[in-house]
């Protein structure tokens, strides 16, 4: 392999990895969002839903 192709891949290696730690940290902001905001209703995560987003009622729950 040449200079210049080990040039290039390094190059994008470090993209990606910029690119992969942009996406943990969207993803940890948002986990931390998504608690915050059940937090302020009140609402137990690990709770079934009553109702689809459509409204239609969800069968098997309680």
């Amino acid at each position: 392999m040449s200079m210049r192709q080990v040039s290039l891949l390094e190059r994008m290696l470090a993209e990606q990895v910029k690119q992969t730690e942009l996406l943990e940290q969207i993803a940890k902001n948002q986990a931390v969002l998504i608690q915050a905001l059940a937090d302020e209703q009140d609402v137990d995560v690990d709770d079934m839903p009553q109702a689809y987003l459509s409204g239609a009622p969800v069968h098997g729950g309680r």
